[in-house]
């Protein structure tokens, strides 16, 4: 029996307030050659029942652990050969034609790594797809500030096809060769960095790859919605990205900012750093002065940064050993 063509591949914890519309999605897509597989990491809810009683279509493979996204992302690729691999979190719905539109890109271009839909905002509570848009891909500054390309603008068709700094990780689609090609050989193998915990490893794996020669890719045509948790509307001023901040999980706002600096210590080459680093000290001496005064809880991820640092630079050197763009290629994405 051939494999399947594409996976659909969702690592769920204690899922069951999203599962329901995220299989019914993923389970009615207006394709043929595709497998969809649960993958959960150890749910105290309900979650494994509503699979097993309500979607016998998706095959459940059960976690004697939680190994967090990335771990379970890494341990659910041994299950399938499929070519292409999406990464689906819960709390996104496909369109019908998600994979039938995917297709048609990466079959054309063999050098694409990742590629990232169009992600739109989706209202859980009252069940509403909405117009706004949630991401199409993340874009990255000479300051090393990384952005939600759209995020909180309507749509309008703005954002044209082609490549892009990275994908983001609500629902990305991905080369199975890429991800062999770009795997570290450490924590049994790594795809996504296991130990960033959580938060920023789509980022650090973009960039891995695209340092590694192989694309991160944006399609208006594919079009899944979201219901992001955090950070639902852009930010207007100090006042206004206090607020932000203080929606998002104490954890998740520390993780953000050691694993942005951890994927920078991995991937970066060191002129096109210097060259840049007079943007860089500016915002983080901002960034120190804002935790000092209303977020002292992030500062325990500088800690966290020197303790990671030595697994960081080995990891470094592996990356670094097999780079496949040069330095000028690298800089024209950061703006």
């Amino acid at each position: 029996m051939n494999e399947p063509l594409f996976l659909i591949n969702l690592v769920v914890k204690d899922g069951e307030k999203y599962i329901r519309k995220c299989l019914e999605a993923a389970l009615n897509q207006d394709f043929d050659n595709y497998q969809v597989m649960v993958f959960d990491n150890y749910s105290q809810d309900g979650t494994r029942k509503i699979v097993e009683d309500e979607f016998p279509e998706a095959k459940l493979i059960k976690f004697d652990r939680n190994y967090g996204l990335g771990g379970g992302f890494n341990r659910s690729l041994g299950h399938s050969d499929s070519k292409y691999a999406v990464l689906l979190c819960v709390d996104v719905i496909l369109n019908p034609d998600f994979l039938k539109k995917v297709a048609q890109i990466l079959e054309k271009d063999q050098k694409i790594g990742a590629l990232q839909p169009k992600v739109l905002i989706w209202q859980s509570e009252s069940d509403t797809f909405t117009n706004i848009i949630d991401t199409v891909g993340f874009e990255i500054f000479k300051s090393r500030r990384i952005i939600n390309r759209g995020h909180g603008e309507e749509d309008n068709n703005q954002y044209k096809e082609g490549e892009i700094f990275s994908y983001e990780g609500a629902c990305p689609v991905f080369k199975r060769e890429a991800l062999e090609d770009v795997k570290m050989p450490f924590n049994n193998g790594e795809y996504l960095d296991e130990d960033f915990e959580w938060y920023a490893d789509d980022i650090d794996l973009g960039w891995r790859m695209r340092v590694l020669g192989w694309k991160s890719y944006f399609s208006p045509k594919a079009i899944a919605w979201h219901d992001r948790q955090t950070t639902k509307r852009l930010k207007r001023g100090r006042k206004d990205f206090i607020k932000l901040r203080r929606k998002i999980p104490a954890k998740k706002r520390m993780l953000d900012f050691r694993n942005q600096r951890l994927a920078i210590v991995k991937n970066e080459f060191p002129l096109h750093f210097l060259k840049d680093f007079p943007y860089f000290f500016i915002r983080e001496i901002q960034l120190l002065i804002y935790f000092l005064l209303f977020e002292q809880s992030s500062l325990f991820g500088i800690f966290s940064f020197f303790k990671l640092l030595p697994k960081m630079l080995k990891k470094r050197r592996w990356i670094t050993e097999r780079r496949r763009i040069s330095r000028k290629e690298m800089e024209k994405w950061f703006k």
